[in-house]
């Protein structure tokens, strides 16, 4: 059976970082639905990643498809978050913490092409970031507030009725900001959720981040409604290695 529900990430969103570059609005587009099920225009979605380097977001997007989500077309989508993240800095003689808050929001307008078995999107918009760093730090450029264009992809398939894979990329030139993800997931108990291992990357200027966990993907609450949870371990360069979890709720509309 296909994937009916959006695999929603950011990943959470697809979010907790010492130094947090924005998260793409991690919800790759849905599948198509059979013909017996009413017509979907879209999703609203709320989602959170903590990590144990003192890192925690929380995110909430919409994306809005005019002529349905099973059909090939334009796509509407408005994203925003707001966290806080720690890190150190890098001189052994005056060590300091620094602690941050930031927001970020995107506006973005594009294109979905939709297949029996799986669907690509692309977009492009704006997105304003505001990062306070308490105390001042000279050495960070990933401060105050940026407007920037973005760009991002996204893209699922199913290989086989049982197999999923979905990944999503975006780039903002506000702050340089980079996020990626990567998931593989097999569906063991024919539910139509999927389990298996994500890999992710993201980035400013200041520091970057890699990630490999396992995620379950789509778990159905309603009809409407499903959560996709994930952990695992990440890399941050200049700082210690650290546990992550996200967590995210999908409203069909």
């Amino acid at each position: 059976m296909r994937m009916r529900r959006n695999l929603g990430i950011v990943a959470g969103l697809v979010l907790a970082w010492t130094q947090s570059p924005v998260l793409a609005a991690d919800m790759p587009v849905k599948a198509p639905l059979v013909a017996a099920e009413p017509v979907e225009y879209g999703n609203i979605y709320f989602g959170t990643d903590v990590n144990t380097n003192h890192g925690i977001v929380g995110y909430a997007g919409i994306l809005y498809a005019p002529g349905g989500m099973d059909k090939s077309g334009l796509r509407l989508s408005a994203f925003g978050l707001y966290g806080k993240y720690r890190y150190n800095n890098d001189d052994p003689t005056t060590p300091t913490t620094f602690d941050g808050r930031f927001g970020s929001v995107d506006a973005l307008v594009g294109y979905s092409q939709v297949w029996n078995n799986g669907a690509a999107t692309l977009q492009v918009g704006a997105n304003w970031q505001d990062h306070n760093i308490s105390p001042f730090d000279p050495d960070n450029p990933v401060q105050g507030s940026k407007l920037g264009f973005k760009v991002q992809g996204d893209f699922w398939v199913n290989p086989t009725p049982q197999t999923l894979v979905l990944g999503i990329a975006s780039y903002s030139t506000a702050f340089n900001t980079y996020y990626s993800i990567l998931r593989f997931g097999y569906d063991f108990f024919g539910k139509e959720f999927y389990i298996g291992p994500e890999v992710g990357a993201l980035g400013n200027e200041r520091t970057d981040q890699q990630r490999v966990g396992l995620a379950i993907v789509g778990i159905p609450i309603t009809k409407t409604v499903s959560l996709t949870v994930s952990g695992g371990w990440l890399h941050e360069r200049n700082e210690k290695d650290a546990g992550y979890a996200t967590a995210n709720l999908d409203f069909s509309f």
